[in-house]
């Protein structure tokens, strides 16, 4: 198909080194020009650039001219994350003239907005890629990944993972398009997106930022950082209700509230999943920061549903020891009994953080607002109801797609897949087997840019093995200790043996589904935290009423593997009588084999 882009000329001039030139990758490779314009963490607002992407089975640097040409907008992401060597990106395809346009990237569904993530403390350079498979093998949409290799202005930037960025979209977060005039009745209440963060997110004040730039405080004091609407588009009409609705949902608790109907307020399934992957990856930001979370239209659902997750730099142990010396002497006791930055034991429940309780006033306290995870939640996590679900969900995520021999399928997939850019990534970067993080001397400093500093210097990555596989094995040890820490609480024993390995999806078929909705337009209730929208079940008394866009085989099968019931359903609605054999027995539902997500 013809470009629809203006592209610069200047690319295949860049100055590659003739060993570079003859090197061939087993990776897609993407490649930079900002036209002598810096790029660092100092250029706040995205520069005008080109790119080329090459993405074949296997891919020359040579051949760079040749590589699939795009207008840009790119600038340094993150905040404490900034500061490393090897930062990540923010990138926005444009048109002539400038706008952002729709593209499909690396095989992925099509969008404008891009995150190039630069894995610099993470040396398995796949925990974000792990966390993201993760939740979307509970079958829920989380961000989808792909590594590359990245060339900026002819010099080698290492391994990078492509990652969608959070947004509104019918391949991302499908909730619906608020209109201007969306100011009233249903229309207003949905859908929204937003995260539970430090100030700065979207102007990369890293905490210092007034909040009503971005958004507003909730009564319980809690930074809301719109994303959808942004701050600068959203009516004051929509603004007021959902903080109305957020402090509603926070009064339960209150004046001596028990929190009575709060299944009324918050999409209970999500909450389960979230919390239940927040704490499988252990991960030292949860509930605090990077919380996204969305509301559909009350016609569509309209609880607060959480997730999509994001950022697991420091997720799945890999934090600094205070006292090993890595990280400079700081004493950084901001994770409870995890030490440092990070989560470097496998043992605690993150969400039972006494400072992420708000107990130490949180952190980040700044005018009145705290980093701190939101009380409604915590409560949550103490009522019997819910830790019933939790149980449940955690014995059938355990049982099949969240279970060992699963996970470590998965990790040898990607070890096998990464091997040789791994080599060239350490090559690039040595920072293997030593403490590393902000302010970490470039071997190959950028290009156009003066060499800058500043933050506090601080190691913000763990364990520091001497090779690529002693990170990634680190990583699998980790988990399983953590899994198994996990089974001990909540009452479960793993099988010797996944039930089921997969989920169903919604694969997007962006060539062909009709723009009017996802597939074919099956009459579907829209839960729009769900991988796969048009499949899904529901319980109803002693029935099951299954919602398809596949059709084939449906299945129960208890957690010992064994089939209690089956059966061949068309596409669209079929309703089923729970089987007597099946009554009161805890079992997943599975179609063509695969986990059907209720």
């Amino acid at each position: 198909m013809p470009s629809p882009f203006r592209f610069l000329a200047g690319i295949a001039a860049l100055s590659l080194s003739t060993t570079a030139l003859a090197q061939t990758y087993d990776l897609p490779i993407i490649f930079i020009d900002t036209k002598a314009k810096c790029l660092n963490k100092d250029v706040s607002e995205k520069i005008p650039a080109t790119m080329r992407v090459l993405d074949g089975a296997t891919n020359s640097v040579a051949d760079s001219a040749n590589g699939t040409p795009y207008d840009i907008g790119i600038k340094v992401r993150g905040q404490s994350s900034a500061l490393f060597p090897k930062p990540g990106y923010s990138v926005e395809v444009r048109d002539a003239t400038g706008e952002g346009i729709d593209v499909s990237m690396l095989g992925l569904p099509p969008s404008d907005d891009w995150v190039f993530h630069g894995p610099y403390v993470d040396k398995s350079m796949m925990r974000n890629s792990l966390a993201h498979w993760l939740f979307r093998q509970a079958g829920r949409y989380s961000p989808r990944t792909k590594h590359f290799d990245l060339y900026i202005n002819g010099v080698y930037r290492g391994v990078y993972v492509l990652i969608e960025k959070i947004k509104r979209g019918k391949y991302r977060v499908d909730v619906s398009k608020l209109k201007d005039t969306d100011i009233s009745g249903d229309d207003v209440t949905g859908g929204y997106i937003w995260a539970f963060d430090k100030t700065g997110t979207n102007t990369g004040g890293a905490g210092t930022d007034d909040i009503n730039n971005e958004g507003f405080s909730t009564s319980d004091g809690l930074n809301v950082i719109l994303h959808y609407p942004k701050k600068e588009k959203i009516q004051r009409e929509q603004e007021e209700y959902l903080k109305k609705y957020l402090n509603d949902l926070e009064a339960l608790y209150k004046n001596g509230g028990n929190g009575n109907g709060y299944e009324n307020y918050v999409d209970l399934g999500s909450a389960v999943d979230y919390v239940l992957h927040q704490e499988i990856t252990n991960n030292a930001d949860s509930y605090w920061c990077s919380f996204f979370l969305h509301k559909p239209k009350d016609s569509k659902g309209g609880k607060v549903t959480l997730g999509p997750p994001w950022d697991f730099n420091l997720a799945m142990s890999n934090g600094t020891q205070p006292d090993n010396g890595n990280n400079g002497g700081n004493n950084w006791n901001m994770w409870g009994g995890n030490n440092g930055f990070g989560s470097t034991s496998v043992e605690g429940w993150q969400i039972e953080n006494s400072q992420k309780s708000g107990q130490n006033n949180g952190w980040f306290n700044m005018g009145g607002s705290s980093l701190k995870a939101p009380n409604w939640l915590i409560q949550m996590w103490k009522d019997s109801n819910y830790q019933n679900e939790l149980k449940k969900r955690w014995a059938e995520l355990r049982s099949g797609v969240w279970h060992t021999k699963t996970m470590d399928a998965y990790l040898d997939s990607m070890k096998t897949y990464l091997k040789n850019a791994a080599d060239r990534n350490f090559k690039r970067w040595p920072n293997l087997g030593q403490a590393s993080g902000q302010n970490d001397t470039d071997p190959e400093p950028m290009k156009y840019c003066n060499q800058t500093s500043g933050g506090y210097g601080m190691a913000m990555g763990g364990y520091n093995a001497d090779t690529w596989d002693g990170e990634v094995e680190h990583l699998r040890k980790k988990m399983k200790e953590r899994m198994a820490w996990m089974d001990q609480q909540l009452g479960f024993t793993e099988p010797a043996n996944p039930i089921v390995t997969e989920p169903v999806i919604h694969i997007p078929d962006w060539q062909n589904d009709s723009k009017k909705g996802d597939g074919p337009q099956i009459n579907r209730r829209s839960d729009f935290s769900r991988l796969s929208p048009t499949n899904y079940f529901t319980v109803n008394g002693g029935y099951l009423e299954i919602q398809t866009d596949l059709g084939g085989v449906f299945a129960l099968i208890d957690l010992n593997g064994t089939v209690l019931y089956k059966t061949r359903i068309p596409k669209g609605s079929t309703t089923l009588k729970i089987p007597g054999n099946a009554t009161n027995k805890h079992w997943i539902a599975t179609l063509n084999g695969k986990m059907l997500s209720r």
